[in-house]
């Protein structure tokens, strides 16, 4: 795991640019660094190492120096590739799995795309093509941020890379703020920076004679349906996750799991344990259960007691939490208001001084039907059917209604097209009501809606089942720009990798054409998730109710933070920003502060915005 950065630039351009740039990413990689300029490109890259520590010192090259590699990230097959590019005549200087893609390249061009398994991003320059080309892994496990202007092309794993250049803009992109405050993340491509854009999952591009194209590689395919006895899917589905997670199993240093008492990380470390045939290491973060606050850490040591692992409790008062907060700010580039952000980053730093390596649990509930929002959605389509005809009248009737009552789940459903009545998993402020919340000059300049985004993959997705549908939405939006930029984010702030056997490409795939109802079964969400993890765990623990950690956001707000808050959003920085209609941000606050109604999230959100305006653009205005 690492950090990469570069630029490509024909006006000349100071030696300091690439070094700033590498040496901002420094937590990712704080093993080694390494730089590469001829002409106009300029290549930078931070290293942990993870496999052959004392060799593979990047940037990498073949052998006359013609092509030039940095990469973020583990290539879990490189063993197999390697044989075969050896096979095929190609030379290598390393026993690192980096390698392998710059021959890979040499022998199969932007096709080897399609050979690779594992987590990355990567930049290779070919110097006699004149040619960049950067790729970012199937499921968007690995980060990669790039602006392109004109006249210079800049890339890097993280936003404060990309912004040590200085032919880089720091305008503030209004439809990122605005997305943001609809859903806690800004989905890809864009950035809070209206210059610099994310590549997405499963996408490349190439760079060539000052001209950018992007291109999609893969996506996972749910048909046709895998025609399997129940026994024989489970039977196939445990072959499946052991590939998975011992893939992931290679490494020269430590390697330990994270834990939270259910069954997806859990099941991980199982079959971890198994795959090992010997007890490894777990960590889990607890806290005291008080003001709302929920931890999972008994539920957790009853799984390391069950599975044999050497377990690491590492307990917290909520109000560490809390005075983590400005920690969580330090790291992140954009506004990101996830609230279990600051619980991982912490673990994470804990579990830095054991390991390096830990397996964890994300994608599980996106590709098996997890969330109990599924089972509502599913509900809702049969009893809407009959109401949601083309020639219905009810569409034009509920666009009329007050934005309170649009908001509602059936009514939104009801005035959508199917593609656009589910958007993704948190909201924060409603499409419906951003009228009734943002000021006349921020909705002049907004046009996007998360449903945008959510119609489109919606519409991508090949398969005849709903709840298909719904999970690959999540699976392109929730999944990487929330849940896996957390955890990226989290872990290597504490230069700790975090390896996900869930969301192996091959893995998504398979479990992309088992039949729905093998995911969700009546009421029983993770169907066949659950009955491969009564092999593994005890069954209250497979069965018991989904949780995770649980934040006392809404007290938070009222007590430790009430101060803050009421500071950030007073009514003249409120004037200030011209973001927000003045009136209806201190209704918000009034009816959370007396307890009237629970505006917790809608407010952290709020307060998270203003905090990293405060912090990166301080003098922003509308």
């Amino acid at each position: 795991m690492c950090g990469i950065c570069g630029f490509y630039s024909s006006e000349p351009t100071n030696e300091r640019v690439i070094q700033n740039m590498t040496s901002s990413l420094a937590h990712r990689g704080p093993d080694d660094e390494g730089y590469y300029s001829k002409g106009p490109i300029h290549l930078g890259h931070r290293r942990l190492s993870i496999i052959d520590l004392q060799g593979s010192r990047q940037p990498l090259f073949n052998e006359d120096r013609s092509i030039a590699l940095v990469c973020n990230g583990e290539i879990y097959n490189f063993k197999t590739l390697r044989d075969e590019l050896l096979r095929s005549g190609h030379t290598f200087n390393t026993d690192g799995d980096s390698e392998v893609l710059i021959h890979a390249y040499e022998e199969f061009g932007v096709k080897m795309l399609d050979r690779l398994s594992g987590m990355f991003s990567f930049a290779i320059w070919d110097d006699a093509k004149a040619l960049l080309f950067i790729a970012r892994d199937q499921m968007g496990i690995k980060p990669l941020y790039y602006m392109d202007n004109g006249r210079i092309f800049v890339f890097g794993s993280e936003l404060k890379a990309i912004l040590q250049h200085p032919g880089v803009s720091r305008e503030i992109d209004l439809e990122a703020v605005n997305l943001f405050l609809e859903s806690q993340f800004i989905p890809s491509p864009l950035s809070i920076y209206k210059s610099i854009k994310k590549l997405p999952a499963a996408h490349y591009l190439i760079f060539k004679n000052k001209q950018l194209t992007l291109h999609s590689y893969w996506r996972a395919g749910h048909c046709p349906k895998y025609e399997w006895t129940e026994e024989e899917a489970l039977d196939r589905l445990d072959v499946e996750l052991k590939r998975s997670v011992k893939s992931m199993l290679v490494s020269d240093v430590p390697l330990g799991a994270f834990i939270s008492g259910g069954i997806d990380s859990g099941l991980i470390a199982a079959v971890m344990t198994d795959c090992l045939q010997k007890p490894v290491e777990t960590f889990n973060l607890g806290f005291n259960e008080t003001h709302g606050a929920k931890s999972e850490h008994l539920e957790a040591e009853a799984v390391s007691a069950h599975i044999g692992s050497r377990h690491h409790t590492i307990m917290v008062d909520p109000g560490t939490l809390l005075d983590s907060l400005d920690s969580w700010m330090d790291i992140m580039d954009e506004p990101f208001a996830d609230t279990a952000a600051i619980p991982v980053m912490l673990l994470s730093k804990q579990t830095r001084k054991h390991v390096a390596v830990v397996l964890t649990g994300e994608g599980a509930d996106e590709i098996f039907s997890g969330y109990g929002n599924y089972r509502k959605r599913l509900r809702d389509e049969t009893r809407l059917a009959a109401w949601s005809k083309p020639w219905s009248p009810l569409p034009g009737v509920i666009r009329r209604l007050p934005s309170r009552w649009r908001k509602d789940r059936h009514l939104w459903a009801l005035s959508q097209p199917k593609s656009r009545r589910y958007v993704t998993i948190p909201s924060l402020f409603h499409q419906a009501i951003k009228p009734s919340m943002f000021s006349k000059m921020f909705l002049s300049k907004i046009r996007l809606q998360m449903s945008d985004f959510s119609a489109f993959f919606y519409d991508e997705c090949d398969s005849p089942y709903y709840l298909d549908h719904l999970m690959y939405v999540d699976s392109k939006l929730w999944l990487p720009d929330d849940l896996l930029t957390k955890v990226d984010c989290a872990t290597m702030a504490h230069s700790l990798e975090a390896r996900v056997p869930y969301l192996d490409h091959g893995f998504v795939d398979f479990v992309s054409k088992l039949h729905p109802d093998l995911k969700q079964n009546g009421n029983t969400t993770k169907y066949i998730l659950k009955r491969l993890a009564e092999r593994y765990l005890p069954r209250d623990i497979v069965y018991r109710p989904k949780q995770g950690f649980i934040m006392p956001v809404k007290e938070w707000l009222m007590h430790d933070l009430a101060d803050r808050l009421t500071q950030c959003l007073a009514p003249e920085q409120i004037r200030r920003r011209n973001l927000f209609q003045e009136k209806p941000v201190v209704r918000l606050i009034d009816e959370h502060m007396s307890g009237r109604k629970n505006h917790s999230f809608r407010l952290w959100g709020l307060l998270i915005l203003e905090l990293w305006l405060q912090r990166h653009e301080p003098n922003f205005s509308v």
